[in-house]
């Protein structure tokens, strides 16, 4: 019974990491359509990214950039 309860617990453990990626996602997606159009492939390696720090990376990046294009070019050095 522990050992299904701790499965339970790692599941539940790996669903609100998966939402908080999904969640810094949306954000840095919000910022980067004020600036313009994001394009289906950005948007799509933008949303399937799961590591919070390259997630926070490319969020402080939107906040700074001045084109998609900009974003999209220094987001491969990341």
């Amino acid at each position: 019974m522990e050992e299904k309860f701790m499965l339970l617990e790692e599941l539940l453990k790996d669903e609100r990491a998966e939402g908080k990626a999904e969640g810094k996602a949306e954000s840095i997606l919000l910022l980067l359509q004020d600036i313009g159009s994001v394009p289906d492939e950005l948007r799509n390696k933008i949303l399937n990214e799961q590591d919070m720090d390259i997630l926070l990376k490319y969020l402080k990046l939107a906040a700074r950039v001045d084109s998609i294009a900009e974003f999209a070019k220094e987001m491969d050095k990341i």
